[in-house]
């Protein structure tokens, strides 16, 4: 496999190139969206990016990824403009509990100034398992950025690689579509979205380390992602 040695700032500039999906600008006359209506839009969107990535051959993730994952997080974002444009954007994160199972997600949101080539707008999807608990720690910052210390590599959709990647803290999975090429990001950073946690589960000081553990019930908007990855996990 190409790219085993990849390392996290080559990561990090994929990760925030593609990352997530939030609103654009609302009219100046429309009425606020309900904050739980936005949340499940985010978890549709990065059910949607799973499902997509799995229903292709060519695309589909491994399922010994997910049994040796200890978390994942999911990331759908759109970018638009030429030249240097911006990107923004949200995602969810869920933990494999110790029974094997995913947690309910919490939520993510991502910005950054994206410097490099882009051509008209698109959107790109990101799939990234955390196979280590340096890995796994970033979920429960407030804001991260990965840094050199944390492996990653690019993800193989071959089921015989697992000998190639059982060393990376993370692998990463992403898909494009739309006309945005090559786009770099630096300064990109994710953080904790602790207002859409605060207002999904309507709970004024909820954590994602309250969320990982259990103290929230899945949300029926995610149930099919978790469904998904709990059954490529056994």
């Amino acid at each position: 496999m190409k790219n085993q040695s990849l390392r996290v700032s080559i990561f990090h500039c994929a990760l925030a190139s593609l990352l997530l999906s939030a609103p654009l600008a609302r009219a100046a006359d429309s009425p606020p969206a309900d904050p739980k209506d936005e949340c499940n839009k985010v978890i549709s969107d990065a059910s949607a990016a799973y499902t997509s990535m799995q229903s292709k051959p060519e695309t589909a993730i491994p399922n010994w990824v997910v049994q040796q994952a200890k978390g994942v997080i999911i990331l759908v974002r759109w970018s638009g403009a030429v030249g240097i444009g911006g990107t923004a954007g949200s995602g969810i994160g869920l933990k494999k509990n110790a029974d094997g199972a995913f947690s309910a997600p919490a939520f993510y949101s991502v910005g950054g100034a994206s410097l490099g080539l882009q051509v008209g707008g698109g959107k790109t999807e990101t799939v990234a398992f955390l196979m280590s608990d340096k890995a796994l720690n970033t979920l429960t910052d407030s804001k991260f950025v990965w840094s050199g210390n944390v492996k990653a590599v690019a993800g193989d959709h071959s089921s015989q690689s697992s000998t190639v990647n059982n060393t990376a803290d993370v692998i990463l999975y992403q898909q494009s579509s739309g006309l945005d090429v090559g786009a770099v990001v630096a300064g990109t950073q994710v953080s904790v979205a602790n207002e859409h946690n605060r207002k999904f589960y309507e709970n004024a000081t909820i954590t994602p380390q309250e969320i990982f553990a259990g103290k929230v019930k899945t949300p029926d908007s995610a149930k099919n992602l978790t469904d998904a990855l709990d059954k490529q996990a056994k």
